[in-house]
């Protein structure tokens, strides 16, 4: 719904048609005799227009605006000749949305590495991250940075950082660790060097995060969770951002294969998984299986997919839904383009918008890996990807979490009274 500053314009030329969107409005109007286009003018204050776009027709969609805020239109015309025509001002206010925003959005842009800069200006389009938002850096194209060098990266990124960024995308594929500590949770939570000196099978400190109602990380414990756009090429990191924006909203139904594979060591959460949480106990979008299988092949439905190998074959058989999670519990899936086991990036080429793998041997411990269950909770019930699956894993450190930050299949409109 939306409201004007006094009733609908009752002139003959005036706004006749609202609709307000997931981060955009659509306008029409009365087309004017002898006008050759016209100008929308718009802005969070009513006495200023911020921004002008130009449309030919009688109707536009604005994009790239922030839900939950009150936007003012009024459109003018451009006359082949004659004074210019304007409509009454209107007044509108967007639904707020579930889970964090492009403008809460962090992004980073390696200038030393020309597939991320032009993904990083991809990205910054795509999902319109503020200008303001945007750090570049200036790092080695290696797979592994020194802890001082990272601390380099990380003190300028903290400091031009805003306050209001909740959250961090990496625009890059390499560096992916620091050390025995993956980038993504350094940038979060700092390196943590004991593990590195005594055993990465030992603890670090835990994520507050996790399993946490946060919806401001670093408001609420001064963390940024970070995520990669990662691919194995440029083309692959572009469909991933696609994906995730195509999923946006979607609410789709389909399931979950937690795998019990031949592998008992690696699959360990299919093990352990409670056998209440399985068919639709933990959302009505997803039936929940164990699947005593090595793959799957030729699905259709595979919103989440939890595996149990070193390294899985079949995966570019199924057609997974946009937004949709593959991961592995093996050793070194982290290592994005390194490793001699398969790499974590295999099931963002087989069609999956997130993933993980960590970077270290952590062992065989279920909490430095993603929780199934809360991670099919906490996606479903509306928040983004970024969100769910930082909260589904109590030990982060050796963790690199990929995909496209801000997926969210499961979008909800806020109602706030």
């Amino acid at each position: 719904m939306y409201t004007t500053r006094s009733t609908l314009p009752s002139t003959k030329f005036s706004i006749s048609n609202v609709v307000p969107g997931d981060g955009n409005v659509y306008l029409s109007w009365n087309e004017v005799p002898g006008a050759t286009g016209y100008l929308i003018n718009y802005g969070r204050n009513f006495r200023t227009s911020a921004r002008v776009v130009k449309s030919a027709a009688a109707s536009f969609t604005v994009k790239g605006l922030e839900n939950g805020a009150t936007y003012h239109f009024t459109v003018l015309t451009v006359p082949e000749a004659g004074p210019t025509q304007k409509t009454p001002q209107i007044t509108i206010t967007l639904p707020e949305r579930s889970g964090i925003q492009a403008r809460q959005l962090g992004l980073l842009i390696n200038d030393n590495d020309p597939d991320s800069v032009v993904l990083g200006e991809y990205y910054r389009t795509r999902r319109n991250i503020p200008s303001e938002n945007i750090v570049h850096l200036n790092i080695s194209k290696v797979p592994e940075i020194s802890r001082a060098a990272f601390q380099l990266l990380k003190t300028q990124v903290d400091l031009m950082l805003p306050e209001t960024v909740q959250a961090v995308a990496i625009a890059w594929t390499i560096p992916s660790r620091v050390e025995c500590n993956s980038i993504t949770s350094a940038l979060a939570l700092g390196f943590m060097d004991a593990p590195c000196i005594k055993n990465t099978c030992s603890w670090a400190t835990s994520s507050p995060y996790y399993g946490s109602n946060s919806t401001h990380p670093f408001t609420d414990f001064k963390m940024r969770p970070a995520m990669m756009l990662a691919a194995l090429s440029l083309e692959q990191a572009k469909q991933l951002v696609d994906r995730g924006i195509a999923s946006d909203g979607t609410q789709p139904h389909g399931s979950a294969y937690i795998m019990n594979t031949t592998d008992a060591t690696r699959s360990l959460r299919a093990r352990i998984f409670p056998a209440s949480n399985l068919g639709k106990y933990l959302s009505p979008y997803v039936d929940v299986q164990i699947k005593n299988a090595d793959w799957i092949s030729g699905t259709t439905d595979a919103l989440f997919y939890f595996q149990g190998l070193q390294a899985v074959n079949h995966i570019g058989m199924n057609t997974y839904p946009p937004g949709a999670v593959a991961d592995h519990l093996t050793s070194y899936g982290g290592m994005l383009t390194d490793s001699y086991q398969m790499s974590a990036l295999h099931f963002i080429a087989g069609g999956a918008t997130g993933t993980f793998g960590t970077v270290s041997e952590p062992c065989a411990y279920s909490q430095k890996f993603p929780d199934p269950s809360i991670m099919i909770s906490r996606y479903t019930k509306g928040e983004t990807l970024i969100e769910a699956y930082w909260k589904s894993v109590l030990q982060t450190f050796q963790g690199a979490f990929v995909g496209e930050p801000l997926a969210n299949p499961w979008k909800q409109i806020i109602s706030r009274h």
